[in-house]
C-alpha cells in the first residue's frame, strides 16, 4: 500500500498532483491515516496556519491564496519541530498554485515528496536523516479503496522513455518546411538568393565602388600619428 510509505521518519509529506485530484485530496489523506493509524485518527485541515494536531493537512493552492509564502514557510518549519505534530501533509496541485516557485521551495523543506505523474504512475523521494536521497518509481492502481503499488523496474521505465513520441520540429509550423513536391522543388532550386547574384554579371564577385558628388574624402592618412 502507498500509506506504508508514508508514515516512516519524515514529518514533511508533500504530494504533487499532477492529475488535478484535489478535490478528493483529503478523502485520500484521511484514508492514509486511517489505514496506519486507525480509524479513530484524527486529520485536521489546515486554514489560519495555527492549527494544532498529531495529522495536519494543507491544501497548498488555497493557502497560497489567503497567505504570503513566507507565512507558509515559517508554518511549515514550526510543524517540523512541534513534538506534537506526526505528519504534516501538504498537497500541491501545481497548474493551479503562484508563484510556481512555491511549490520548488516547500520541495526543498519536505522530507518525503510522492508526485502523481498520472494515472498510473507515480513517484516518492525521501530524505533520510544522514543526508542520502531514495527516488522510486511505482506503477499504482486503486483496489478495494487502496492505492496499490508495485515499484517499476529500471528496464520498464527506460522502455517507456523510448516510446515517447518525438515530435517532428517541421510539423510545429504553420507553413512546409520539407517533404517538397516536384515542382516545388525545381521552384526552388531556379530561385537565386540576393547573395548570388554575383554569378550572373560578368564582373563576378568584384565590388564596385562609384564616387559621389557630396562624398567627403580626406586624403591624410587616419594613421599617421600612430608611426606604423
Amino acid at each position: 500500500m502507498l500509506s506504508n510509505h508514508l508514515f516512516q521518519q519524515q514529518k514533511i509529506v508533500l504530494l504533487k498532483d499532477k492529475l488535478g485530484i484535489e478535490r478528493d485530496a483529503h478523502k485520500i489523506v484521511s484514508k492514509f491515516v486511517n489505514e496506519q493509524k486507525g480509524d479513530k485518527a484524527l486529520l485536521t485541515t489546515v486554514e489560519s496556519l495555527t492549527e494544532q494536531g498529531a495529522f495536519l493537512f494543507a491544501r497548498v493552492s488555497k493557502l497560497s491564496r489567503s497567505h504570503e509564502p513566507a507565512a507558509l514557510f515559517r508554518f511549515v518549519q514550526l510543524c517540523r519541530k512541534s513534538p506534537s505534530l506526526q505528519c504534516l501533509f501538504l498537497w500541491a496541485t501545481e497548474k493551479n498554485i503562484l508563484p510556481t516557485m512555491l511549490v520548488a521551495y516547500l520541495e526543498h523543506m519536505s522530507e518525503l515528496i510522492v508526485t502523481f505523474e498520472d494515472g498510473k504512475h507515480l513517484s516518492i523521494l525521501a530524505k533520510k536523516s544522514t543526508g542520502s536521497v531514495s527516488n522510486r518509481f511505482y506503477r499504482y492502481q486503486a483496489l478495494n479503496g487502496t492505492l496499490s503499488i508495485v515499484e517499476r523496474k529500471k528496464s520498464e521505465r527506460t522502455k517507456a522513455s523510448a516510446n515517447t513520441t518525438v515530435i517532428d520540429p517541421a510539423s510545429l509550423g504553420t507553413f512546409k518546411i520539407g517533404d517538397l513536391k516536384q515542382d516545388e522543388q525545381e521552384a526552388k532550386d531556379s530561385l537565386t538568393l540576393p547573395f548570388e547574384f554575383y554569378k550572373t554579371t560578368s564582373e563576378g564577385g568584384k565590388v564596385l565602388y562609384h564616387p559621389d558628388a557630396e562624398d567627403d574624402l580626406d586624403e591624410e592618412d587616419p594613421d599617421d600619428d600612430l608611426l606604423i
